[in-house]
């Protein structure tokens, strides 16, 4: 990969994880943080979008739950 690239996957990925954690920290509700994540550039790059995302948040819910 490209150091271009790598650079917007690592950037895409950080900030998807912030808003992970605002959401486990109940700062975010379900509805915020998946429309937070949608709007993160690149967000191709770590295999999240739209048909997925919610996969992605509840499997955040269950990490939390074991």
């Amino acid at each position: 990969m490209g150091k271009v690239k790598q650079w917007a996957s690592d950037t895409a990925e950080k900030k998807v994880n912030e808003i992970l954690a605002h959401y486990k920290q109940g700062t975010y509700n379900f509805a915020q943080a998946k429309t937070e994540i949608l709007k993160v550039n690149n967000l191709e790059l770590v295999s999240i979008d739209e048909t997925n995302i919610d996969e992605v948040l509840l499997s955040q819910t269950r990490k939390e739950q074991t």
